[in-house]
């Protein structure tokens, strides 16, 4: 039998971590007060035009805060799918940050600097490494 020797955590990867688990914390509270907020306005018999696009951005920011959170837990005790998982919730924030960027918001630029970072960090050999 082969015994793979592990390697230990990248510092790196411990802060990209630190990032990622900000940025659940972040969307989480984010999309419950969408949802909240919406749920509020029809309790009252408001009508907010669009609420369905609302409750859809809502309900994946909690989405991808959870998913966050499983991929900070699953990089402790690395499992190839986290990486590239990580990779896509990154992309998603970038995207994110450039709408937010055309729209007007500057701090969209910060989104995108972060994002682009973690995926850089993600995508640097030693932290390849330690997904295998």
């Amino acid at each position: 039998m082969i015994e793979k020797q592990r390697v230990s955590m990248p510092g790196r990867l411990i802060g990209v971590l630190v990032v990622l688990v900000i940025q659940a914390i972040g969307n989480g509270f984010l999309g419950w007060v969408i949802v909240d907020e919406l749920n509020e306005d029809a309790e009252h018999g408001a009508n907010v035009e669009g609420a369905g696009v609302f409750y859809f951005l809502g309900y994946l920011s909690i989405a991808l805060a959870v998913l966050a959170l499983v991929c900070v837990v699953f990089t402790v005790r690395p499992r190839a799918w986290v990486r590239p998982v990580i990779i896509t919730i990154e992309a998603v924030a970038a995207i994110s940050g450039l709408i937010n960027l055309v729209n007007g918001a500057v701090a969209g630029l910060v989104g995108i600097v972060v994002a682009g970072a973690l995926i850089a960090v993600l995508l640097s050999e030693d932290v390849v490494e330690w997904y295998r």
